[in-house]
Order: structure tokens, then sequence, then C-alpha cells
């Protein structure tokens, strides 16, 4: 503002000094500094998310142990592990529920808890940004196009079963909603980035078993246990749902029933496939 001045230290504090002729303009020039930078810089108003969730966690928790516990005693005489896991020679041959149910199978007790809590976890921080309902339908279909990609892409005698796709599908989501929600407030660096990296980190730990790469054993027994390929389709499919997702972010809030109806309508497509399943074997 061409207003001669100097700074000195006075213990802890800093003095602005000038001549005594120009003592007004700088105090007018300190004031108008202060008042045209009140909330300066502005701070990300805080959002609140769209749905807690929680009840459709618990659903989606009772879901997975009651086909557990179908599928594990046999109940009606149905072989559900063979009738509903992913069979890339059967997908490829048009079978494509099997995309669908394999998400409520799994090998054992650590395989269900594992999947029953991280699904959970991964789904109620999407609820939060995307709501219930599209979360569920997120988890459904970033599940089911996992494992149809990865049939394609495996060897036609591969199979398997569990909800981790479909657990790294709403990641996948999560991850890409976040970063292009960051692109659209301007963040840069790492703040804009951040989304990203975590994704890709628990995509690494949790997608290959969480072992420890110190341990090479560990680590090719994780490998031939864990279908790494289909946590990985399953991110990549979620991570495009969640870039459309995010192109639609001011329709999103549905009404509270809305979103409960969308929801229960995730599980019926659950069960119609598994209807789909049970009436093709017959």
């Amino acid at each position: 503002m061409n207003v001669p001045h100097g700074i000195l230290q006075v213990d802890t504090s800093f003095v602005v000094v000038v001549q005594s002729e120009m003592a007004d303009q700088a105090r007018e020039e300190l004031l108008r500094y202060e008042r045209e930078n009140v909330g300066w810089p502005p701070r990300e108003a805080a959002t609140t998310g769209i749905s807690n969730g929680i009840h459709a966690a618990i659903l989606y928790a009772g879901i997975m142990v009651l086909v557990y516990l179908l599928q594990h005693e046999h109940r009606y005489g149905i072989d559900w592990g063979a009738l509903g896991r992913t069979d890339a020679a059967l997908i490829r041959g048009g079978e494509w529920w099997r995309s669908i149910t394999a998400l409520s199978l799994h090998l054992d007790l650590t395989h269900l808890a594992g999947n029953i809590v991280f699904g959970a976890i991964f789904s109620l921080i999407l609820a939060q940004s995307i709501g219930v309902g599209l979360a569920w339908w997120g988890f459904l279909l970033s599940g089911a196009l996992g494992n149809l990609l990865n049939a394609w892409f495996q060897d036609p005698s591969h199979l398997s079963m569990g909800a981790s796709t479909a657990v790294f599908g709403a990641l996948g989501i999560q991850v890409a909603f976040e970063w292009m929600r960051r692109h659209e407030l301007s963040y840069r660096g790492w703040r804009r980035w951040a989304p990203v990296v975590m994704g890709l980190g628990l995509l690494g730990w949790l997608g290959m078993g969480g072992v420890s790469i110190d341990d090479p054993k560990s680590f090719d027994g994780a490998l031939q246990r864990v279908d790494v390929m289909a946590h990985v389709f399953g991110f990549i499919a979620g991570a495009v749902l969640g870039f459309v997702l995010s192109r639609r972010r001011a329709s999103l809030r549905f009404k509270p029933l809305t979103q409960v109806l969308v929801s229960l309508s995730a599980v019926v497509a659950l069960a119609l496939a598994w209807a789909v399943a049970i009436n093709a074997a017959h």
C-alpha cells in the first residue's frame, strides 16, 4: 500500500513501525485487512450424512449368516455351494446369476466373519455419502460385475465364493466418490489424493489376505486361498460406479422411506438370483 514501514520484535510480539504522519493511514490499512479477511481461508461446511445405515448393516449380517447355515447344513437337500458359487466356465456359458449368488456364500466362519465386519464398515461409510439404498445396490452391483469380469479373465476351471468382491466394490465406490468430491472443492496435493492412497492401501493389505510379505510361505498360501483378481475387479467396478454416482451428487438424497425401499430391493435382487439358480438346477 506504499506505506514506508519497518518491523520490530518486542519480546514475543512484532510491531509495525511507521512515521508518525503515516500512522493513521497504516492503522486504517491494517483494520481494512482484518475486516476483509474475516473467515479466511474459508472452512469446508460440515456435511451431514445422507443415511445412518446401521439397520441395513445388521440385515446384511443376518442374510450372510442365514445363507451360511443353509450352505453348510445342506438345508432342503440342496448343495448351496455348488449351486451358487462362481464357476468361470458356467458363467461364460450363461449362468450369470452365479456372479450374484456367490456373494452370499462363504468357505468357513473366518471367511464369513471377515466379510461381515468389513462389508458392514465400508457400507456404513458409503451410506453416509450416497445413502443406504444406493450403498447396498452399489455393493451388490460392484460385486456382481467384479465376479463377471473375473470369470472371463480367469481359467475356465476357476471357482470362488464370498462377499469380498462386493466389499472391495464398496470401497472402490467410496474412494472414487470422495476423490471427485475433493476435486469439486478444489483440493490440491495430498488432500485430493488421500482417499485414493488409502483405498489402494486397504486393497493391497486386505485384498491379499492381510499377510506380511516378509513371510513368503504365508504370502504364497494366502494368494492360493484369496481370489486377488476378484478383489481387484470388484474395486475397479466400484470405482467406476463411484465416478458415475459423483456426477449425480445433487439427486442422491432420497427420502428415508425411499432409502428403505431401495435397500430392500437389493435384498429382493439377491433372492431372485437364488430363485433363478434353484430353478435352473431343476
